[in-house]
């Protein structure tokens, strides 16, 4: 019996453990004609054998897996990679970093976007990058079929890139950074240590195209207002600094809230303030104190009680009135004595002082 109950428990415990695991993404074996000429899962111990430089971007954004596969069709080939992220905010950095200017949206659910030679899909926890021979829209749909999708829960991207103004936005040039490894690799004027991401900092880098000049846009996210101004204060210093090593020149800067805004590579300062005016951030100010209501008012709780104490005033008058009312109509109109006592009653007396 207690092996037996030992073994019940086993399943339902292992039962219960494959309902909470989620669903794991595997490419096709084959689709469309595309027959898999190799193989080659990723783990993170062979991470940079696959990946070259691209190692330390990817443990940056929360590498968990890979699995790489070659196809080939006639006389094409097609090589796709699947990464599986630690969550969705990695994914949407990986594939912004991966997603080149030019690149155009394509049919597919969540994030697609497409180029000559490329194809770059992003949904929930996985990106998927192919490269090679053009993908048509129904087999991208195919490729994309064996990816789960996500979860409303684990589905929240981050707010930042909705910061972002639109004007003269140059599309698919945001990319959103959560570290020095992948800021680095982007810009080379600013030091990635004097941004904080050891403090937990977020940032986004996009391109606008304006007045026949390209700039640069740097929000810089922090986890409260008061350390993206101690963070601005130390970029002031930076700035001022005669013997700085790194001077920072044609840039601009504004706080917003947690926000930092830079304008990279500005020559002119009108065209930098208009692009920091374009910043969507607005504080918000959540108030969890209780808020007094019309019961806390003491002017309405006097009232209430002198309005109580007519209340039961006008009863009793009432009362009274009626109790009165009745014995004088039923001692004039009843020919009995209802109410009245009777003339000769007997009375009990304690003669106390009779000895």
């Amino acid at each position: 019996m207690r092996a037996m109950w030992r073994r019940r428990s086993l399943f339902c415990f292992s039962f219960f453990l494959l309902l909470a695991c989620p669903a794991h993404a595997n490419l096709p074996d084959s689709f469309n004609g595309w027959q898999t000429k190799s193989f080659h899962p990723i783990p993170a111990s062979r991470l940079a054998f696959f990946a070259g430089d691209d190692a330390p971007l990817l443990h940056e954004y929360g590498f968990v897996s890979g699995q790489r596969r070659e196809y080939a069709r006639d006389d094409s080939t097609l090589t796709v990679t699947l990464w599986q992220l630690r969550d969705a905010t990695g994914s949407y950095g990986l594939f912004t970093f991966y997603r080149e200017e030019g690149m155009d949206a394509a049919e597919g659910e969540g994030a697609v976007v497409a180029q000559p030679g490329r194809w770059l899909a992003r949904r929930g926890l996985y990106v998927v990058d192919a490269r090679g021979a053009d993908l048509e829209g129904a087999e991208a749909q195919m490729l994309l079929s064996q990816i789960p999708s996500p979860r409303a829960a684990a589905e929240v991207l981050p707010p930042l890139p909705e910061y972002l103004p639109t004007e003269n936005l140059i599309p698919s040039s945001a990319k959103f950074l959560l570290g020095p490894v992948a800021f680095e690799r982007l810009e080379a004027n600013l030091r990635s240590s004097s941004i904080g991401f050891d403090l937990g900092a977020e940032a986004i880098l996009a391109r606008y195209r304006t007045g026949g000049t390209t700039l640069r846009l740097l929000l810089v996210s922090y986890a409260t207002p008061q350390l993206a101004a101690r963070q601005l204060r130390g970029f002031e210093e930076l700035a001022s600094a005669e013997s700085s090593a790194q001077p920072l020149r044609n840039m601009y800067i504004r706080r917003k809230g947690p926000l930092l805004g830079f304008v990279l590579d500005a020559r002119l300062q009108a065209t930098a303030e208009k692009l920091l005016d374009g910043i969507r951030y607005e504080s918000a100010v959540t108030w969890n104190e209780r808020v007094p209501g019309p019961q806390d008012n003491v002017g309405n709780l006097m009232l209430a009680a002198f309005l109580l104490a007519g209340f039961l005033l006008l009863i009793t008058l009432v009362a009274g009135i009626s109790f009165g009312g009745v014995r004088y109509l039923a001692k004039k109109f009843l020919p009995w004595a209802v109410f009245d006592r009777p003339s000769q009653m007997e009375i009990i007396r304690l003669n106390l002082n009779d000895r």
